[in-house]
Protein backbone atom coordinates (compact mmCIF):
# COMPACT_ATOMS: atom_id res chain seq x y z
CA UNK A 1 0.00 0.00 0.00
CA UNK A 2 0.80 3.75 -0.89
CA UNK A 3 0.07 6.98 0.81
CA UNK A 4 0.65 10.38 0.97
CA UNK A 5 3.56 12.02 2.74
CA UNK A 6 3.71 15.53 3.62
CA UNK A 7 2.79 17.28 0.21
CA UNK A 8 3.78 14.27 -2.10
CA UNK A 9 1.39 12.21 -3.62
CA UNK A 10 1.45 8.32 -3.92
CA UNK A 11 -0.89 5.59 -5.82
CA UNK A 12 -0.98 2.26 -5.63
CA UNK A 13 -4.18 1.90 -7.98
CA UNK A 14 -6.29 0.95 -5.54
CA UNK A 15 -6.59 4.20 -3.28
CA UNK A 16 -5.40 7.77 -3.46
CA UNK A 17 -4.55 9.85 -0.14
CA UNK A 18 -4.98 13.16 0.43
CA UNK A 19 -1.78 14.92 1.82
CA UNK A 20 -1.04 15.17 5.09
CA UNK A 21 -4.37 14.38 5.75
CA UNK A 22 -4.44 10.46 5.43
CA UNK A 23 -7.73 10.53 3.53
CA UNK A 24 -7.93 7.25 0.87
CA UNK A 25 -10.24 7.88 -2.33
CA UNK A 26 -11.03 5.39 -4.71
CA UNK A 27 -9.60 5.52 -7.93
CA UNK A 28 -12.97 4.77 -9.41
CA UNK A 29 -14.21 8.03 -7.62
CA UNK A 30 -12.23 9.88 -9.56
CA UNK A 31 -12.66 8.67 -12.86
CA UNK A 32 -16.64 9.41 -11.94
CA UNK A 33 -15.13 13.00 -11.12
CA UNK A 34 -13.27 13.24 -14.16
CA UNK A 35 -15.83 11.75 -16.42
CA UNK A 36 -18.43 14.21 -14.52
CA UNK A 37 -16.22 16.84 -15.43
CA UNK A 38 -15.69 15.54 -19.39
CA UNK A 39 -19.76 15.75 -19.30
CA UNK A 40 -20.27 19.23 -17.68
CA UNK A 41 -17.85 21.13 -20.24
CA UNK A 42 -19.25 18.99 -23.06
CA UNK A 43 -22.49 20.33 -22.04
CA UNK A 44 -21.83 23.91 -21.25
CA UNK A 45 -19.80 24.16 -24.75
CA UNK A 46 -22.58 21.99 -26.40
CA UNK A 47 -25.23 25.32 -24.67
CA UNK A 48 -23.00 27.48 -25.60
CA UNK A 49 -23.27 26.63 -29.17
CA UNK A 50 -26.36 26.25 -29.05
CA UNK A 51 -26.74 30.07 -27.59
CA UNK A 52 -24.34 31.12 -30.21
CA UNK A 53 -26.33 29.50 -32.93
CA UNK A 54 -29.44 30.96 -32.04
CA UNK A 55 -28.47 34.34 -31.98
CA UNK A 56 -26.82 33.80 -35.98
CA UNK A 57 -30.12 32.04 -36.79
CA UNK A 58 -32.16 35.07 -34.86
CA UNK A 59 -29.20 37.89 -36.38
CA UNK A 60 -29.84 36.03 -39.75
CA UNK A 61 -33.29 35.38 -40.12
CA UNK A 62 -35.27 37.30 -37.17
CA UNK A 63 -36.50 41.16 -37.36
CA UNK A 64 -34.93 42.62 -33.96
CA UNK A 65 -38.27 45.26 -34.10
CA UNK A 66 -40.99 42.78 -35.04
CA UNK A 67 -39.69 39.32 -33.50
CA UNK A 68 -41.58 37.95 -37.17
CA UNK A 69 -39.01 36.66 -39.63
CA UNK A 70 -37.16 39.40 -41.62
CA UNK A 71 -36.83 39.07 -45.58
CA UNK A 72 -34.14 36.76 -45.82
CA UNK A 73 -36.33 34.08 -44.14
CA UNK A 74 -39.57 35.57 -46.15
CA UNK A 75 -37.84 34.80 -49.31
CA UNK A 76 -36.71 30.78 -48.16
CA UNK A 77 -40.18 30.63 -46.60
CA UNK A 78 -42.01 31.62 -50.08
CA UNK A 79 -39.14 29.74 -52.28
CA UNK A 80 -40.72 26.36 -50.22
CA UNK A 81 -44.51 27.37 -50.56
CA UNK A 82 -44.40 28.15 -54.13
CA UNK A 83 -43.07 24.26 -54.53
CA UNK A 84 -46.83 23.14 -53.92
CA UNK A 85 -48.10 24.50 -56.93
CA UNK A 86 -51.80 23.47 -56.44
CA UNK A 87 -52.46 26.24 -54.34
CA UNK A 88 -53.30 30.01 -55.50
CA UNK A 89 -50.98 32.50 -53.87
CA UNK A 90 -50.70 36.11 -53.69
CA UNK A 91 -47.78 38.47 -52.37
CA UNK A 92 -48.28 41.51 -51.05
CA UNK A 93 -46.93 44.78 -50.00
CA UNK A 94 -48.13 46.85 -47.10
CA UNK A 95 -47.27 50.66 -46.88
CA UNK A 96 -47.87 53.13 -44.23
CA UNK A 97 -48.70 56.07 -45.46
CA UNK A 98 -47.89 59.10 -43.07
CA UNK A 99 -45.16 56.89 -40.82
CA UNK A 100 -42.73 59.89 -40.95
CA UNK A 101 -44.46 61.52 -38.44
CA UNK A 102 -44.09 59.35 -35.44
CA UNK A 103 -40.44 58.94 -35.83
CA UNK A 104 -40.08 62.95 -36.09
CA UNK A 105 -42.15 63.91 -33.23
CA UNK A 106 -42.48 61.13 -30.76
CA UNK A 107 -39.11 59.22 -31.39
CA UNK A 108 -37.29 55.95 -32.83
CA UNK A 109 -39.05 54.17 -30.01
CA UNK A 110 -42.17 55.11 -29.94
CA UNK A 111 -42.33 54.15 -33.58
CA UNK A 112 -40.87 50.76 -33.32
CA UNK A 113 -43.82 49.81 -31.19
CA UNK A 114 -46.28 51.18 -33.86
CA UNK A 115 -44.11 49.09 -36.39
CA UNK A 116 -44.38 46.32 -34.20
CA UNK A 117 -48.23 46.87 -33.67
CA UNK A 118 -48.55 46.61 -37.92
CA UNK A 119 -45.99 43.72 -38.13
CA UNK A 120 -49.12 42.17 -35.45
CA UNK A 121 -51.85 43.44 -37.94
CA UNK A 122 -50.08 41.86 -40.86
CA UNK A 123 -49.24 38.87 -39.08
CA UNK A 124 -53.16 38.22 -38.11
CA UNK A 125 -54.34 38.33 -41.98
CA UNK A 126 -51.71 35.17 -43.15
CA UNK A 127 -52.30 32.77 -40.10
CA UNK A 128 -51.94 29.87 -40.08
CA UNK A 129 -50.49 28.88 -43.39
CA UNK A 130 -48.94 31.98 -44.43
CA UNK A 131 -45.72 33.79 -44.33
CA UNK A 132 -44.80 37.90 -43.70
CA UNK A 133 -42.10 40.15 -43.06
CA UNK A 134 -40.75 43.65 -42.56
CA UNK A 135 -38.69 44.66 -45.56
CA UNK A 136 -37.18 47.73 -44.46
CA UNK A 137 -38.46 50.93 -42.73
CA UNK A 138 -42.35 50.74 -42.52
CA UNK A 139 -42.76 48.46 -45.51
CA UNK A 140 -43.80 45.13 -45.18
CA UNK A 141 -44.56 41.96 -47.28
CA UNK A 142 -47.10 38.92 -46.87
CA UNK A 143 -47.40 35.74 -49.47
CA UNK A 144 -50.51 33.57 -48.95
CA UNK A 145 -52.88 30.92 -50.00
CA UNK A 146 -56.17 32.35 -50.80
CA UNK A 147 -59.60 30.51 -52.22
CA UNK A 148 -61.56 33.97 -52.90
CA UNK A 149 -59.69 37.58 -53.61
CA UNK A 150 -62.74 39.37 -52.70
CA UNK A 151 -62.64 37.92 -48.82
CA UNK A 152 -58.85 38.16 -48.67
CA UNK A 153 -59.15 42.29 -49.96
CA UNK A 154 -61.87 42.38 -47.07
CA UNK A 155 -59.50 41.12 -44.61
CA UNK A 156 -56.67 42.86 -45.45
CA UNK A 157 -58.81 45.98 -45.51
CA UNK A 158 -60.24 44.90 -41.70
CA UNK A 159 -56.90 44.25 -40.55
CA UNK A 160 -55.31 47.43 -41.45
CA UNK A 161 -57.50 50.14 -42.91
CA UNK A 162 -57.17 53.57 -40.80
CA UNK A 163 -55.25 51.53 -37.84
CA UNK A 164 -55.88 54.18 -34.78
CA UNK A 165 -52.57 54.24 -32.83
CA UNK A 166 -51.85 55.11 -29.61
CA UNK A 167 -48.22 57.05 -28.98
CA UNK A 168 -47.24 55.59 -26.15
CA UNK A 169 -46.90 57.49 -22.65
CA UNK A 170 -49.21 59.97 -24.20
CA UNK A 171 -52.38 60.83 -24.69
CA UNK A 172 -52.00 61.28 -28.64
CA UNK A 173 -53.75 59.12 -30.85
CA UNK A 174 -52.55 59.18 -34.93
CA UNK A 175 -54.60 57.24 -37.58
CA UNK A 176 -52.29 55.47 -39.55
CA UNK A 177 -53.56 55.18 -43.61
CA UNK A 178 -52.11 51.75 -44.78
CA UNK A 179 -51.94 50.59 -48.57
CA UNK A 180 -51.73 47.73 -49.73
CA UNK A 181 -50.43 46.02 -53.49
CA UNK A 182 -51.18 42.62 -54.10
CA UNK A 183 -49.56 40.03 -56.83
CA UNK A 184 -51.21 37.05 -57.78
CA UNK A 185 -48.78 34.66 -58.57
CA UNK A 186 -49.43 33.06 -62.12
CA UNK A 187 -45.89 31.66 -62.75
CA UNK A 188 -44.59 29.50 -59.68
CA UNK A 189 -41.20 29.65 -60.87
CA UNK A 190 -41.02 33.34 -61.06
CA UNK A 191 -38.54 35.28 -58.79
CA UNK A 192 -39.95 36.20 -55.65
CA UNK A 193 -38.21 39.28 -55.50
CA UNK A 194 -39.80 40.15 -58.84
CA UNK A 195 -43.25 39.30 -57.47
CA UNK A 196 -42.14 41.64 -54.62
CA UNK A 197 -41.60 44.49 -56.46
CA UNK A 198 -45.29 43.98 -58.71
CA UNK A 199 -46.84 44.30 -55.53
CA UNK A 200 -44.63 47.15 -54.56
CA UNK A 201 -45.95 48.81 -57.91
CA UNK A 202 -49.82 47.83 -57.06
CA UNK A 203 -49.35 49.38 -53.48
CA UNK A 204 -47.69 52.80 -55.56
CA UNK A 205 -51.21 52.75 -56.84
CA UNK A 206 -53.29 52.24 -53.59
CA UNK A 207 -51.09 55.40 -52.28
CA UNK A 208 -51.80 57.44 -55.43
CA UNK A 209 -55.72 56.81 -54.77
CA UNK A 210 -58.17 59.05 -52.18
CA UNK A 211 -60.85 55.73 -51.95
CA UNK A 212 -59.10 52.73 -52.84
CA UNK A 213 -56.68 50.97 -49.64
CA UNK A 214 -55.54 47.93 -52.06
CA UNK A 215 -55.16 47.84 -55.12
CA UNK A 216 -54.66 44.09 -57.27
CA UNK A 217 -52.13 44.38 -60.36
CA UNK A 218 -53.77 43.25 -63.07
CA UNK A 219 -51.97 42.58 -65.94
CA UNK A 220 -53.19 45.87 -67.91
CA UNK A 221 -51.72 48.17 -64.69
CA UNK A 222 -48.64 45.84 -65.06
CA UNK A 223 -48.04 46.34 -68.38
CA UNK A 224 -48.25 50.31 -67.75
CA UNK A 225 -46.22 50.33 -64.82
CA UNK A 226 -43.06 48.51 -66.44
CA UNK A 227 -44.12 51.19 -69.90
CA UNK A 228 -43.23 53.56 -67.15
CA UNK A 229 -40.11 52.16 -65.45
CA UNK A 230 -39.08 52.34 -68.92
CA UNK A 231 -39.92 56.14 -69.94
CA UNK A 232 -38.77 56.85 -66.31
CA UNK A 233 -35.35 55.18 -67.26
CA UNK A 234 -34.97 57.35 -70.66
CA UNK A 235 -36.45 60.53 -69.75
CA UNK A 236 -33.25 62.71 -68.79
CA UNK A 237 -31.72 61.40 -71.75
CA UNK A 238 -34.41 62.07 -74.18
CA UNK A 239 -34.10 65.89 -72.94
CA UNK A 240 -30.50 65.68 -73.79
CA UNK A 241 -30.53 64.16 -76.92
CA UNK A 242 -33.45 66.62 -77.65
CA UNK A 243 -35.78 64.24 -78.66
CA UNK A 244 -38.75 66.19 -77.09
CA UNK A 245 -39.73 68.10 -80.04
CA UNK A 246 -42.44 71.36 -79.88
CA UNK A 247 -45.21 71.30 -82.40
CA UNK A 248 -47.44 74.36 -82.39
CA UNK A 249 -51.40 74.38 -83.54
CA UNK A 250 -52.02 77.54 -85.26
CA UNK A 251 -55.39 79.68 -83.52
CA UNK A 252 -57.63 81.30 -86.20
CA UNK A 253 -59.35 84.94 -85.68
CA UNK A 254 -62.92 84.31 -86.63
CA UNK A 255 -62.85 87.80 -87.42
CA UNK A 256 -61.07 87.41 -90.55
CA UNK A 257 -59.33 84.04 -90.42
CA UNK A 258 -55.72 84.91 -90.26
CA UNK A 259 -53.30 83.03 -87.77
CA UNK A 260 -53.41 85.32 -84.74
CA UNK A 261 -51.19 83.00 -82.43
CA UNK A 262 -50.30 79.14 -81.82
CA UNK A 263 -50.20 76.85 -78.96
CA UNK A 264 -46.95 74.34 -78.77
CA UNK A 265 -47.31 70.97 -78.10
CA UNK A 266 -44.57 68.73 -76.70
CA UNK A 267 -44.25 65.16 -79.12
CA UNK A 268 -41.71 63.32 -78.02
CA UNK A 269 -39.80 61.54 -80.83
CA UNK A 270 -38.14 58.51 -79.93
CA UNK A 271 -35.24 56.57 -82.40
CA UNK A 272 -36.32 53.03 -80.61
CA UNK A 273 -39.72 53.88 -80.34
CA UNK A 274 -40.68 56.59 -82.60
CA UNK A 275 -43.45 58.87 -82.32
CA UNK A 276 -44.74 58.56 -78.22
CA UNK A 277 -47.97 60.34 -77.76
CA UNK A 278 -47.90 63.02 -74.71
CA UNK A 279 -50.52 61.40 -72.70
CA UNK A 280 -48.25 58.54 -72.37
CA UNK A 281 -45.73 60.57 -70.83
CA UNK A 282 -47.14 64.08 -69.29
CA UNK A 283 -48.90 62.38 -66.45
CA UNK A 284 -46.22 60.77 -65.24
CA UNK A 285 -43.51 63.59 -65.66
CA UNK A 286 -46.41 65.83 -63.49
CA UNK A 287 -45.72 62.89 -60.95
CA UNK A 288 -42.30 62.77 -60.73
CA UNK A 289 -41.83 66.11 -61.31
CA UNK A 290 -39.49 65.73 -64.55
CA UNK A 291 -42.13 67.92 -66.08
CA UNK A 292 -40.51 71.03 -65.07
CA UNK A 293 -37.49 70.39 -67.27
CA UNK A 294 -39.62 70.15 -70.14
CA UNK A 295 -41.61 72.91 -69.54
CA UNK A 296 -38.76 74.82 -69.96
CA UNK A 297 -36.85 73.34 -72.71
CA UNK A 298 -40.18 74.07 -74.49
CA UNK A 299 -40.19 77.50 -73.65
CA UNK A 300 -36.70 77.81 -74.45
CA UNK A 301 -37.63 76.57 -78.11
CA UNK A 302 -40.27 78.56 -78.34
CA UNK A 303 -37.88 81.59 -77.42
CA UNK A 304 -35.65 80.77 -79.56
CA UNK A 305 -37.93 80.73 -82.89
CA UNK A 306 -39.60 84.10 -81.77
CA UNK A 307 -35.98 85.83 -81.76
CA UNK A 308 -34.70 84.22 -84.72
CA UNK A 309 -38.06 85.76 -86.73
CA UNK A 310 -37.80 88.87 -84.84
CA UNK A 311 -34.28 89.30 -85.78
CA UNK A 312 -35.10 88.96 -89.65
CA UNK A 313 -37.58 91.18 -89.01
CA UNK A 314 -40.42 88.44 -89.56
CA UNK A 315 -44.41 88.51 -88.03
CA UNK A 316 -44.27 87.01 -84.78
CA UNK A 317 -47.86 85.52 -82.89
CA UNK A 318 -48.68 85.18 -79.61
CA UNK A 319 -47.23 81.33 -78.63
CA UNK A 320 -49.23 79.59 -75.76
CA UNK A 321 -46.87 77.55 -73.40
CA UNK A 322 -47.84 75.19 -70.93
CA UNK A 323 -47.06 75.25 -67.96
CA UNK A 324 -47.67 72.20 -65.15
CA UNK A 325 -48.95 73.49 -61.65
CA UNK A 326 -45.91 71.68 -60.28
CA UNK A 327 -44.38 74.91 -60.47
CA UNK A 328 -46.67 76.22 -58.11
CA UNK A 329 -43.94 74.93 -55.40
CA UNK A 330 -40.64 76.14 -56.99
CA UNK A 331 -39.79 79.12 -55.39
CA UNK A 332 -37.30 80.02 -57.73
CA UNK A 333 -40.30 79.46 -61.19
CA UNK A 334 -40.88 83.35 -61.70
CA UNK A 335 -36.60 84.00 -61.51
CA UNK A 336 -36.52 81.43 -64.29
CA UNK A 337 -38.90 82.82 -66.44
CA UNK A 338 -37.24 86.36 -66.08
CA UNK A 339 -33.88 84.74 -66.83
CA UNK A 340 -35.51 83.14 -69.81
CA UNK A 341 -37.29 86.17 -71.39
CA UNK A 342 -34.09 88.32 -70.70
CA UNK A 343 -31.63 85.72 -72.07
CA UNK A 344 -33.84 86.13 -75.46
CA UNK A 345 -34.99 89.57 -75.39
CA UNK A 346 -38.61 88.07 -76.00
CA UNK A 347 -41.44 90.58 -75.78
CA UNK A 348 -43.56 89.01 -73.15
CA UNK A 349 -46.73 90.11 -75.57
CA UNK A 350 -45.79 86.78 -77.08
CA UNK A 351 -45.76 84.49 -75.03
CA UNK A 352 -48.82 82.86 -73.40
CA UNK A 353 -48.88 80.83 -70.16
CA UNK A 354 -51.28 77.98 -70.55
CA UNK A 355 -52.01 76.26 -67.14
CA UNK A 356 -55.10 73.68 -67.09
CA UNK A 357 -58.04 74.64 -64.98
CA UNK A 358 -57.12 71.77 -62.52
CA UNK A 359 -53.87 73.87 -61.74
CA UNK A 360 -56.26 76.90 -60.56
CA UNK A 361 -58.59 74.97 -58.40
CA UNK A 362 -55.97 72.92 -56.56
CA UNK A 363 -53.79 75.23 -53.90
CA UNK A 364 -56.03 78.04 -54.96
CA UNK A 365 -54.86 80.83 -52.74
CA UNK A 366 -51.09 79.56 -53.59
CA UNK A 367 -51.95 80.19 -57.07
CA UNK A 368 -53.57 83.46 -57.18
CA UNK A 369 -50.39 84.58 -55.12
CA UNK A 370 -48.10 83.18 -58.29
CA UNK A 371 -50.67 84.43 -61.16
CA UNK A 372 -50.87 87.85 -59.76
CA UNK A 373 -47.15 88.56 -59.13
CA UNK A 374 -46.74 86.97 -62.70
CA UNK A 375 -49.20 89.56 -64.13
CA UNK A 376 -47.50 92.21 -62.25
CA UNK A 377 -44.45 91.56 -64.13
CA UNK A 378 -46.25 91.34 -67.68
CA UNK A 379 -46.59 87.78 -68.36
CA UNK A 380 -49.98 86.83 -70.10
CA UNK A 381 -51.66 83.91 -68.81
CA UNK A 382 -54.66 81.55 -70.20
CA UNK A 383 -56.79 79.40 -68.45
CA UNK A 384 -57.07 75.98 -70.32
CA UNK A 385 -59.82 73.43 -70.42
CA UNK A 386 -62.16 75.68 -68.66
CA UNK A 387 -65.59 73.50 -67.33
CA UNK A 388 -64.25 70.15 -67.60
CA UNK A 389 -63.50 70.69 -63.37
CA UNK A 390 -65.78 72.22 -60.82
CA UNK A 391 -64.11 75.48 -60.57
CA UNK A 392 -66.24 78.55 -58.96
CA UNK A 393 -67.10 81.18 -62.02
CA UNK A 394 -65.31 83.57 -58.81
CA UNK A 395 -62.21 82.23 -59.93
CA UNK A 396 -62.53 84.51 -63.49
CA UNK A 397 -63.17 87.28 -61.15
CA UNK A 398 -59.93 86.81 -58.79
CA UNK A 399 -57.21 85.60 -61.32
CA UNK A 400 -56.24 87.87 -63.34
CA UNK A 401 -56.18 86.29 -66.39
CA UNK A 402 -56.26 87.16 -70.92
CA UNK A 403 -57.70 84.05 -72.29
CA UNK A 404 -60.25 81.64 -71.56
CA UNK A 405 -60.32 78.45 -73.54
CA UNK A 406 -63.54 76.20 -73.45
CA UNK A 407 -63.17 72.58 -73.03
CA UNK A 408 -63.58 70.74 -76.16
CA UNK A 409 -66.16 68.14 -74.53
CA UNK A 410 -68.61 71.08 -74.57
CA UNK A 411 -68.34 71.75 -77.89
CA UNK A 412 -68.65 68.04 -78.71
CA UNK A 413 -71.97 67.98 -76.66
CA UNK A 414 -74.30 69.16 -79.60
CA UNK A 415 -77.26 69.52 -77.29
CA UNK A 416 -78.80 73.50 -76.91
CA UNK A 417 -77.74 73.17 -73.18
CA UNK A 418 -74.29 72.70 -73.74
CA UNK A 419 -74.62 75.46 -76.68
CA UNK A 420 -76.53 77.46 -73.84
CA UNK A 421 -73.34 76.97 -71.88
CA UNK A 422 -70.60 78.27 -74.57
CA UNK A 423 -72.52 81.24 -75.25
CA UNK A 424 -73.14 82.39 -71.73
CA UNK A 425 -69.09 81.76 -70.93
CA UNK A 426 -68.52 83.65 -73.77
CA UNK A 427 -70.32 86.98 -72.70
CA UNK A 428 -69.15 86.58 -69.15
CA UNK A 429 -65.53 86.59 -70.08
CA UNK A 430 -66.28 89.79 -73.03
CA UNK A 431 -67.88 91.20 -69.69
CA UNK A 432 -64.48 90.52 -67.79
CA UNK A 433 -62.16 91.94 -71.02
CA UNK A 434 -61.31 88.17 -71.45
CA UNK A 435 -60.40 87.06 -74.73
CA UNK A 436 -61.98 83.13 -75.51
CA UNK A 437 -60.49 80.75 -77.57
CA UNK A 438 -62.67 77.27 -78.21
CA UNK A 439 -60.25 74.21 -78.82
CA UNK A 440 -61.17 71.21 -80.91
CA UNK A 441 -63.21 73.10 -83.70
CA UNK A 442 -63.22 70.26 -86.58
CA UNK A 443 -66.87 71.08 -88.53
CA UNK A 444 -68.51 74.10 -90.43
CA UNK A 445 -71.40 74.18 -88.08
CA UNK A 446 -69.32 74.58 -84.93
CA UNK A 447 -67.67 77.15 -87.10
CA UNK A 448 -70.90 78.97 -87.65
CA UNK A 449 -72.24 78.88 -83.97
CA UNK A 450 -69.02 80.08 -82.63
CA UNK A 451 -68.41 82.64 -84.87
CA UNK A 452 -72.47 84.36 -84.34
CA UNK A 453 -72.14 84.24 -80.52
CA UNK A 454 -68.80 86.53 -80.96
CA UNK A 455 -65.86 83.77 -80.00
CA UNK A 456 -62.67 85.12 -80.62
CA UNK A 457 -60.41 82.53 -81.73
CA UNK A 458 -60.81 78.99 -82.86
CA UNK A 459 -57.91 76.22 -82.51
CA UNK A 460 -58.60 72.55 -83.74
CA UNK A 461 -58.65 70.15 -86.79
CA UNK A 462 -60.76 71.99 -89.21
CA UNK A 463 -58.07 74.95 -89.45
CA UNK A 464 -55.17 72.95 -88.99
CA UNK A 465 -53.54 69.85 -86.92
CA UNK A 466 -50.60 70.73 -84.75
CA UNK A 467 -47.54 70.43 -86.61
CA UNK A 468 -43.73 70.90 -86.60
CA UNK A 469 -42.33 74.15 -85.59
CA UNK A 470 -40.84 74.76 -89.22
CA UNK A 471 -44.19 73.98 -91.33
CA UNK A 472 -46.15 76.29 -88.71
CA UNK A 473 -43.63 79.24 -89.73
CA UNK A 474 -44.38 78.48 -93.19
CA UNK A 475 -48.22 78.50 -92.41
CA UNK A 476 -47.47 82.47 -90.64
CA UNK A 477 -45.41 83.74 -93.34
CA UNK A 478 -48.08 82.67 -95.96
CA UNK A 479 -46.15 80.11 -97.88
CA UNK A 480 -48.19 76.98 -96.71
CA UNK A 481 -52.19 78.14 -96.64
CA UNK A 482 -54.88 77.15 -93.74
CA UNK A 483 -56.89 74.23 -94.49
CA UNK A 484 -60.39 76.38 -94.52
Amino acid sequence: MMFFTGAGVSLNGKFIAAAGGGIYIPAFLVLLIVIMVVVLSSYFIWLANRHMKKAIFQHANIDDITGYGNYAKFVDDANIMLKYDDMHYVVGYVDISNFKIINDFYGRKSGDLVLKMIADRVHDIVVPDGICARIFADRFVFMVSYLDLGSLEYMVETHLSEADVEIPQTNVHIRLKCNCGIYRVDDYRENINDMVDKASMAAKISKNSVSKMVTVLEKEISSTIVNNQKITYKMNDALSNQEFVPYIQPKISFRDGRIVGGEALVRWISPEDGMIPPDKFIPLFEQNGFVTKVDFYMLEKVCAMLKARSDIGKRNVPISVNQSRVHIYDKMYINKLINTFDKYGIDKENIIFELTESAFTENTDDMIVLIKRMKTLGYRISMDDFGCGYSSLNMLNLLPINELKIDKAFLDDESPKSRFIIKTIVELAHGLGISIVCEGVETDEQVRFLRHIGCDVAQGYYYAKPMPMNDFEKMLDGRMSVTK
